[in-house]
């Protein structure tokens, strides 16, 4: 598969700013331990406009509605973006989107609008409580599986370094 190159990248909302739960957080809800926080959450209204961070290609999108017992991504879509000058392939992943604008192979540009926000306790959202967007950047090989939100060691779906701060990683980029 061909990852079309960004030259330059920027966040996926017009006011990003991190006021839910942090990237490395250990994160637990009504004393069930999720595990770490692999992005930050932007708690923001639902409806807002997302956007795509870089020129990319979109691996995954797809419902993964949850349950309102078990909350979930709700829509995510994951975009493959490869660096020109490392040549290094890298995603970012949206979730918890009310609508989304884009499919599995579609070609992205940076800026693009991809998706809104979902509104609270709905299936779009994944049955959270707070509409928010779930915003990370994963460096590791692509599975062709959807990505866990959370990292737990017992759990060896994925490899704790393999995630990044998503703000500071489009600020270094």
């Amino acid at each position: 598969m061909a990852y079309p190159h960004t030259h330059e990248l920027g966040l996926p909302l017009k006011d990003y700013r991190v006021n839910g739960s942090p990237f490395g957080k250990d994160c637990t809800y009504e004393g069930v331990n999720w595990g770490i926080h692999l992005g930050e959450d932007v708690i923001c209204e639902g409806g807002t406009k997302i956007f795509s961070i870089g020129r990319g290609r979109v691996v995954h999108c797809q419902l993964h509605a949850g349950t309102k017992e078990k909350g979930n991504w709700g829509w995510v879509a994951i975009i493959a973006h490869k660096n020109p000058k490392t040549k290094k392939v890298f995603f970012s992943i949206c979730g918890h989107m009310g609508r989304v604008f884009v499919s599995k192979g579609d070609t992205v540009e940076l800026g693009q609008k991809i998706g809104t926000i979902g509104a609270s306790n709905t299936p779009e959202n994944g049955f959270w409580e707070t509409p928010h967007l779930h915003f990370a950047i994963f460096t590791g090989p692509w599975q062709r599986k959807i990505l866990p939100g959370y990292f737990k060691p017992e759990h060896k779906r994925t490899k704790l370094e393999w995630w990044v701060s998503p703000k500071e990683f489009i600020e270094r980029y």
